[in-house]
């Protein structure tokens, strides 16, 4: 390489290393709460670089709108649903006093039951509190890791806790974002997830109601595990209406008697874990076994 084209290359090197150290100047610290993809672009058609499980650290360098991230792993950007991800305190921010926990108390991700469980914190075990989110969950550190623990379990030894802050919500997302993000789930467990009768053990082998029960619990929405529940789940759809995310049900043994579920995912399509595949496929509802064997469909998002 002679001496001109070594200034070209440590130009372009140097102005490559100014654009990484500009985006993490930028960069928030954040930590995922539920497991979520890692996307090349803010969009579910996006290629999944791979999935990021709860309490991954991510460096969160711009919100591209009120349901992506720009975000950074370990060293490689890319983008995730904001539902998915909360921003952490810096390191450098000071604490806001010392507490001990009196009783063993789950660790979670965001100030609620239903939140991901990091892990359990033993009596005994020292915490910085970070803020007090209301009169019910505190918000802490444990060895450089935020989050979230109830009041009922621990005690304050220093310092005072700042007010509870009111607790903004996110603006309320259409439930089509919702419903791609289960399709997504959903396809992404195919090849991984097979069939088994009556079994639930996610997600590896589910039947077919474990299976919509276990995607749709993802995105934090509740559903009993078996047909004979899922039936009667959130509203009536007529077939003509269908929209993604519907739950369908058909029959297999006794006409009209509903034992098989699945996810409507639009164009006349749905999918769902069958013993035919051994696992998750997709099938039509206006050709073939499926469409002579539909019932009905309920409307859960």
């Amino acid at each position: 390489m002679n001496r001109r084209s070594k200034r070209i290359v440590g130009a372009v090197s140097a102005g490559l290393l100014s654009l990484t150290i500009s985006a993490s100047a930028f960069a928030s610290p954040g930590v995922v709460d539920r497991t979520v993809n890692f996307r090349s672009a803010p969009s579910t058609d996006s290629t999944v670089y791979k999935t990021l499980k709860p309490g991954t650290a991510v460096d969160i360098i711009s919100q591209v709108n009120k349901y992506w991230y720009q975000i950074s792993v370990d060293g490689k950007t890319g983008y995730a649903s904001t539902d998915y991800i909360s921003k952490t305190t810096s390191p450098a921010q000071p604490s806001a006093g010392t507490g001990v926990v009196e009783r063993s108390v789950n660790f979670r991700s965001a100030p609620s039951t239903s939140s991901t469980v990091y892990r359990l914190l033993k009596p005994g075990t020292t915490f910085q509190v970070l803020e007090q989110v209301n009169s019910y969950w505190l918000h802490i550190s444990v060895d450089g890791q935020a989050g979230y623990v109830s009041t009922s379990y621990v005690r304050i030894e220093s310092g005072s806790t700042p007010p509870a802050q009111p607790n903004p919500q996110k603006p309320e997302e259409p439930a089509s974002s919702k419903a791609d993000r289960i399709i997504d789930h959903a396809r992404a467990l195919k090849g991984i997830t097979h069939y088994s009768y009556g079994v639930n053990n996610p997600p590896t082998v589910l039947d077919c109601s474990s299976f919509t029960k276990y995607v749709f619990g993802l995105e934090g929405v509740s559903l009993k595990w078996g047909t004979r529940y899922q039936k009667d789940a959130g509203s009536y759809v007529p077939k003509s209406e269908l929209r993604k995310g519907d739950l369908v049900f058909f029959w297999t043994s006794k006409s009209g008697e509903i034992n098989h579920v699945g996810i409507y995912i639009g164009n006349g399509q749905f999918i769902h874990n069958s013993p035919s595949f051994d696992g998750v496929g997709e099938s039509s509802l206006e050709t073939g076994y499926w469409s002579t064997h539909y019932v009905t469909a309920r409307r859960v998002l």
